[in-house]
């Protein structure tokens, strides 16, 4: 998924759970969670990738937002899950 398909995603779904159709995703924010989803999109898959927008859209809570270092971390925590190297592992040194 292309990142700034998973950020409309993101918009999407906030709109959609806080009932408002202004949405709630300032531009700004949206290209700051880009590098996250692509980051998510290479490392991992699609699956990943939608696993990350449903957890950020679950942190819009009462106008607050995730920052994107909290993006970076859930998107850690997605990645490592079930075991999966953050990195290739290097050269071992």
């Amino acid at each position: 998924m292309n990142p700034s398909d998973a950020a409309r995603q993101l918009r999407y779904a906030v709109a959609s759970k806080t009932d408002t159709y202004d949405y709630e995703i300032s531009h700004w924010e949206t290209h700051a969670y880009e590098d996250v989803f692509a980051e998510v999109a290479e490392e991992g898959d699609l699956s990943d990738v939608m696993n990350v927008v449903e957890e950020l859209g679950s942190r819009f809570v009462d106008g607050t937002r995730p920052s994107p270092a909290e993006a970076r971390q859930i998107a850690d925590g997605v990645l490592t899950a079930g075991g999966r190297p953050l990195t290739d592992g290097g050269d071992g040194n």
